[in-house]
């Protein structure tokens, strides 16, 4: 009685396991094929987005009123700079220094810009942002609104930098992200996005915000299609060991000599 017991307890999980993990399979099913069905411009929200198709610009540099490196590095005495780096910003020449390099631009950056004429803190204000926002916009909208973000964020939920949000004025409501620490360009949403957005959720199973398919309930998937195949070779073994393929076989053999 007691096997019998474990014989049924056995079916019943792998009979819903099976359905819990088919569930999940159709989902990236479904995804899948709107992935495949959908323009790549509108699942990155690049519609209105020209930033990467721009050659990098030459620096437009004065020699003359350029601070060296070293005069710059000379406000660290502590040497506490591990990268300095010369570029254009919002048309302003500026060094980026990274105090400590992240592996990831989306990670807590300890970065700091310093204006390369005036040695001075560079900072990211909404109009700087604004002006760099646009340098990636080839919509037809104009700014309606600036906004400074913290760093939780639902839409970029992997950002820990705050950001400044800027609001455009289009048919796609076009939402423009720039990082408030060193000025880059995070991207653009809009409405094509939502979709995109809640489709990649599902397919990641992202369901607590991480933006990551490493989450717990990937693992939970993981050890619930693990139990399935593991049901399904004891329900294989217990069907060897009482020869059911072996009856199986027999019928089928009779039926098709009849």
């Amino acid at each position: 009685m007691q096997t019998k017991s474990v014989r049924r307890w056995v079916r019943v999980v792998h009979y819903w396991l099976g359905a819990i993990v088919s569930l999940q399979l159709l989902v990236w099913l479904v995804t899948g094929v709107y992935f495949n069905l959908t323009p790549h411009d509108e699942l990155k929200g690049m519609v209105y987005n020209h930033s990467h198709h721009i050659e990098p610009k030459a620096l437009n540099i004065d020699p003359e009123r350029l601070l060296s490196a070293e005069k710059v590095l000379s406000q660290f005495p502590n040497n506490t700079v591990e990268q300095l780096k010369l570029q254009m910003l919002a048309e302003q020449p500026v060094y980026l220094l990274d105090e400590q390099i992240q592996r990831y631009q989306h990670d807590c950056q300890e970065q700091s810009l310093r204006h390369a004429y005036s040695g001075n803190l560079f900072v990211i204000d909404n109009q700087i942002a604004a002006q760099i926002a646009l340098g990636s916009y080839m919509g037809p909208g104009k700014i309606i609104s600036v906004n400074k973000l913290a760093t939780a964020s639902d839409v970029w939920p992997k950002q820990c930098n705050p950001m400044w949000q800027v609001n455009m004025a289009d048919n796609l409501e076009t939402l423009i992200y720039i990082n408030a620490v060193n000025g880059q360009l995070i991207g653009h949403k809009n409405q094509q996005t939502q979709l995109a957005d809640l489709m990649f959720k599902l397919h990641f199973m992202d369901y607590l915000n991480q933006g990551s398919f490493n989450n717990p309930f990937s693992w939970l998937f993981a050890v619930l299609t693990l139990l399935l195949s593991l049901s399904g070779l004891y329900w294989v073994i217990e069907n060897i060991a009482l020869k059911r393929y072996r009856v199986l076989f027999k019928r089928g053999r009779s039926e098709t000599a009849g």
